[in-house]
């Protein structure tokens, strides 16, 4: 059930509902991937892409209603003692992901039906047909299907994505590679629905919906480390250098070159509450971010006395900061809190 997977992402802790939700649905926010961080969830991020908010608040009503979930305060949820029983359950039990970061840096979905197509092609072309049903009918996935396709000759195709399979494969569990293959079309196999996984696994639809994305993340991690792949070609466009959005990697890289947010703002022609916004999601997505350019010795030596008493970063207050430190700005505090998560 898909209330499983919600519950699975909630603890003993209160936690923002939304943000949690958000951060699975792929809302890139600061707010949101603030959350992701301080929640330890961001490796999830964007795994529920196109799933409507409403869905995620649905089934949170419901694990309330059945005393899995309480509401500590407004927007708010945690684990009931009932909650904590079902969810060691669940963790022994349910199909957890394991690769899902890699939505952050590569086209996963894009690729997916990119890669589907082409191994269909590759099958029926081995199999001497020209005349089948495509798994996709979108123009731009054939055209470029069609152009990976065209300098292979059969003979050679076939035996090219066998290895490659093979050795990719080798990698699975025998559970998981039963899926990937099950779950793929090619001659004479139309390839099989989630309800059919499902029934042949012994597990839940949702649990083969959650394995085949998570499968497909692995293949992609997989081909990132063997780009003399036949089917690298077709992921090699797909893949971002990194998961951080286009235009604050631009910022950081003016960030790195001029002096001050200010001047930054200037040659970015931004306003600077963007470019700090933009400086705050390279710091929440990159590990080596130099936070000692922004913070001064003195600023987090005052913070850290500030909050030593609390070690839950995630319930740390502006407020409380600023009524001893009142020079201290917003951005000064929300940076301290990233580097304290990155650092912790």
């Amino acid at each position: 059930m898909f209330t499983d997977y919600v519950l699975l992402m909630f603890t003993t802790a209160p936690r923002r509902a939304k943000a949690v939700f958000n951060v699975l649905r792929g809302r890139r926010t600061v707010s949101t991937l603030f959350a992701g961080l301080t929640y330890g969830c961001l490796d999830l991020l964007d795994g529920w892409h196109g799933v409507a908010l409403d869905r995620f608040l649905v089934a949170a009503d419901q694990l309330v209603k059945d005393e899995l979930l309480t509401a500590p305060r407004e927007g708010y949820l945690q684990l009931t003692p009932a909650g904590v029983r079902r969810q060691r359950e669940l963790r022994q039990t349910r199909y957890w992901p394991t690769a899902w970061r890699e939505f952050q840096t590569a086209d996963v979905r894009r690729f997916t039906q990119v890669s589907r197509l082409a191994l269909q092609v590759g099958s029926e072309a081995v199999h001497g047909q020209s005349r089948y049903y495509p798994v996709t009918t979108n123009p731009s996935i054939q055209i470029r299907v069609k152009k990976w396709f065209r300098p292979w000759a059969a003979s050679e195709l076939g035996p090219a994505l066998y290895a490659s399979l093979h050795a990719f494969l080798a990698s699975l569990t025998v559970a998981q590679a039963e899926v990937f293959v099950r779950s793929l079309t090619g001659f004479e196999h139309p390839g099989q629905t989630d309800q059919q996984l499902a029934t042949e696994q012994k597990r839940l639809p949702v649990e083969m919906l959650v394995m085949r994305k998570d499968l497909m993340c692995q293949w992609v991690r997989w081909l990132k480390a063997h780009p003399q792949d036949p089917l690298w070609p077709l992921l090699a466009p797909l893949v971002k250098t990194s998961a951080v959005s286009k235009s604050a990697q631009q910022t950081y890289a003016a960030f790195l070159q001029h002096g001050t947010l200010s001047e930054i703002a200037t040659v970015r022609h931004l306003k600077l509450s963007t470019v700090r916004e933009h400086l705050l999601e390279v710091a929440i997505l990159t590990a080596d971010f130099p936070f000692a350019r922004l913070l001064s010795d003195a600023q987090c030596a005052q913070l850290a006395t500030i909050f030593a008493a609390d070690p839950n970063i995630a319930d740390w207050q502006f407020s409380t900061a600023q009524a001893q430190a009142p020079d201290l700005d917003f951005f000064e505090f929300r940076l301290y809190q990233i580097m304290r998560c990155q650092h912790a």
